[in-house]
């Protein structure tokens, strides 16, 4: 099991490895592959990114594959907050808000999670196989 009290965060979209934001976590140590709790929904279009990504939400309860990173520094987590438009002087006006949650599988027990929070009128399809990845590549996405 990895030292837990470092900032662990365990991601499931554009930060995974392949992806476009992947390199804002050049710096982080990659702890291995794991899965959380939760379902994902595609967003293929909103105005604050040009490209789709994925939406976290905690119900319906399904499985969700992540990525788990040790995290070097608070300033990466800044960084990472930035990009999912998290703002923790300002929960109920952000995008996204970041929680720690169990990690069922995985080389650590809890990781902290970006949760979506923004309008329901943004999501689309279900990704039912919990993998935003896979589901992104069989769409041919970049």
């Amino acid at each position: 099991m990895a030292d837990e009290s470092a900032i662990a965060v365990a991601v499931y979209g554009t930060l995974r490895r392949g992806q476009r934001n992947h390199y804002l976590l050049d710096r982080a140590e990659f702890l291995g592959t794991g899965v959380i709790g939760g379902a994902l929904f595609d967003v293929p279009t909103t105005p604050y990114r040009s490209y789709a990504y994925p939406a976290l939400v905690e119900l319906p309860l399904r499985r969700v594959s992540v990525e788990l990173y040790r995290l070097p520094d608070d300033e990466m987590l800044a960084t990472l907050d930035a990009l999912e438009r998290f703002d923790p002087s300002d929960e109920p006006g952000s995008q996204y808000v970041r929680r720690i949650l169990e990690v069922i599988e995985g080389p650590v027990g809890h990781a902290h999670a970006y949760l979506y929070r923004g309008s329901p009128d943004d999501l689309g399809e279900l990704i039912e196989s919990g993998d935003w990845v896979a589901f992104s590549d069989a769409r041919g996405r970049p």
